[in-house]
């Protein structure tokens, strides 16, 4: 079934973007900066699928096509990020779009075997997170939350999608970086409604002793109200932040 946005977009999600606001011009104006990269091309972190809920194989395929590298994994599931590049950062930054991409790979724990390549905005850079936030317009932005405490860094976005069936269908999109070393930690995708889950993805960095699943089962109500407000056809326009040069959502560069 069709799905339309609400005329007044609610949804003002993820993840760094530039915009024409005046903090971006408060930003234009801050040449220095103290980032640097965490992190050295060859490390290897480990990363898990701790819930991979979809109510109908539509929501599956929409949440792929966003982050297609969960296509080839399953809850519970453990997979290696490799960093394989850093460009270098410029002593002066004056725009989001200057800001410097890293480069990893995915690769199965088990057997190393590539999952994808080339990932950008799994790792950024440390060092200067007010920097960070000023540039990136993270606190002027509406439906936008920053996380920023003593060991992470980030966003959450939320939002609500109105479906033709009358049922609206929230959105909630979290994505966390440890600062210790700018690597992705938390990353978690839900898509609810009337209570119930029609899409819930957590992919987190692993560390032992964490569990490689967590949250419940299917609920049942949810199958019948995927029926009602469907998920195929979903153009959710995020106006989203976008972290390093080029101008894709966080979403997308996570999944290429």
């Amino acid at each position: 079934m069709r799905v339309e946005m609400k005329s007044r977009l609610l949804i003002s999600i993820l993840f760094l973007a530039i915009f024409p606001t005046p903090m971006v011009s408060l930003a234009l104006a801050q040449s220095n900066h103290t980032l640097e990269w965490g992190v050295s091309p060859g490390e290897e972190f480990t990363y898990v699928l701790q819930r991979a809920f979809y109510a109908g194989d539509n929501s599956r395929t929409f949440v792929v096509s966003q982050l297609p590298f969960l296509a080839q994994m399953q809850a519970g599931q453990k997979v290696l990020l490799e960093v394989n590049f850093l460009e270098e950062i410029a002593s002066s930054i004056n725009e989001s779009a200057q800001l410097p991409r890293s480069y990893c790979s995915l690769l199965r724990e088990n057997d190393s075997a590539l999952i994808m390549s080339d990932l950008p905005s799994f790792v950024i850079p440390v060092g200067d997170w007010e920097f960070l936030s000023g540039i990136e317009n993270i606190t002027g932005t509406p439906g936008l939350t920053l996380i920023d405490t003593e060991d992470e860094w980030g966003t959450i976005g939320v939002g609500v999608i109105s479906g033709s069936g009358g049922s609206d269908i929230n959105v909630r999109i979290e994505t966390r970086y440890e600062k210790e070393n700018g690597t992705l930690s938390y990353l978690r995708q839900r898509y609810t409604t009337l209570g119930n889950d029609l899409i819930d993805v957590i992919f987190v960095q692993w560390h032992p002793g964490m569990p490689t699943i967590v949250g419940g089962g299917i609920q049942t109500s949810t199958l019948v109200i995927i029926a009602v407000c469907g998920i195929t056809g979903v153009t959710v326009a995020f106006i989203v932040y976008r972290m390093i040069k080029g101008k894709k959502p966080v979403i997308q560069q996570l999944g290429e």
